[in-house]
């Protein structure tokens, strides 16, 4: 955590903030603790983005998402902006340790024990998320923490669902974005990205393992042409090197190139287990362990102690979630989701 610049805000919806957590083209992190002690991770947009009506309805989709999805294996949604408020913000929770991708740059790959639990509590993470009707879209080892409790998914800045997903592709499309993160992304990601399915999620979770179970993705290419050639020529096989052998069909069959041959995520969890079973491990006995090996704080983690803020003289607004807007945009996505469903 680096310090506060005088420029930055100290408060915000009663959240007080103590320091950046980092920064990104459109916004920044900073690290707070709310009234009630909750250690949070705040994102707010930038001011001179903070008007842009695309941004702010993708901000929102994030937010919906958040509200949407619960579950243990997903950082939870604390607090967010008001529809009317000048910036959009939200407050997640605070999720203590490295990310998957830090974690085996600097300790090295998982073996197949505890390999097969990270991939059955991602598919219990993943699973959460398609529940609620979403879909992830940019699942990868620098959005999944390595926390005390085991792996946890965050960022859900490009979650998708039905028209959403449609008109959003579309326009970034359009602009010459990349959507997702391309060696995660799946074959259909790359080729037709506004019109995914829960598969696209479930390729990008099985390249996030091959990552963790050998320190490389399933296509690497110096140059993106052909990268994303290789990803999305059939002919061209996956690089599966260095998977433990117990492990090389299940990951093969999450990142298939077609879609409707990958496993679903029921099916990848009873292989999972089975491998656990066939290691000598009950499922909560190799969560555990995977929790002991890979829980490890950051040397840039704040502190675990810090006081929630004091009350100020002037009543401030309970943070919430922008209803209005959230509700209106969560009841469009879901609908056409179902209507997406029934076709």
């Amino acid at each position: 955590m680096e310090s506060l610049m005088p420029s930055d805000p100290r408060r915000i919806g009663g959240i007080e903030l103590h320091g950046r957590l980092g920064e990104g083209g459109m916004g920044q992190v900073f690290f707070g603790v709310t009234p009630g002690g909750d250690q949070v991770a705040v994102k707010i947009v930038h001011k001179a983005y903070a008007d842009r009506e695309d941004i702010r309805e993708r901000f929102a989709r994030e937010v919906t998402a958040m509200s949407m999805v619960q579950g243990p294996r997903v950082a939870s949604l604390i607090a967010a902006a008001g529809p009317d408020d000048d910036q959009p913000w939200l407050a997640m929770e605070y999720v203590r340790g490295f990310t998957l991708r830090d974690f085996v740059h600097g300790h090295g790959p998982l073996d197949a024990g505890m390999g097969a639990a990270l991939g059955d509590l991602l598919a219990e993470g993943l699973g959460a998320v398609h529940e609620a009707g979403l879909l992830h879209r940019d699942l990868k080892p620098a959005n999944i923490l390595l926390s005390g409790d085991g792996p946890k998914i965050i960022d859900f800045g490009l979650v998708s669902l039905g028209e959403a997903l449609d008109s959003g592709a579309a326009e970034l499309t359009t602009s010459g974005v990349t959507l997702g993160t391309p060696v995660t992304m799946s074959p259909e990601q790359v080729s037709t990205p506004t019109s995914l399915t829960p598969a696209a999620d479930v390729y990008s979770m099985g390249a996030s393992l091959l990552f963790a179970l050998t320190s490389h993705y399933p296509y690497e290419r110096r140059q993106m042409p052909a990268l994303l050639w290789a990803i999305t020529d059939p002919e061209t096989a996956p690089d599966l090197s260095g998977v433990p052998p117990e492990l090389v069909p299940v990951v093969a069959g999450l990142i298939a190139h077609r879609a409707d041959e990958r496993h679903d995520l029921d099916e990848a969890r009873d292989r999972f287990q089975h491998l656990l079973a066939s290691a000598g491990f009950a499922p909560g006995e190799a969560y555990v362990r995977l929790a002991a090996v890979t829980y490890i704080e950051r040397p840039s983690d704040p502190p675990a102690d810090v006081d929630p803020p004091r009350a100020e003289p002037r009543r401030e607004r309970t943070p919430r979630t922008p209803t209005p807007v959230v509700e209106r945009l969560a009841s469009r996505l879901s609908s056409a989701y179902q209507r997406d469903r029934s076709l």
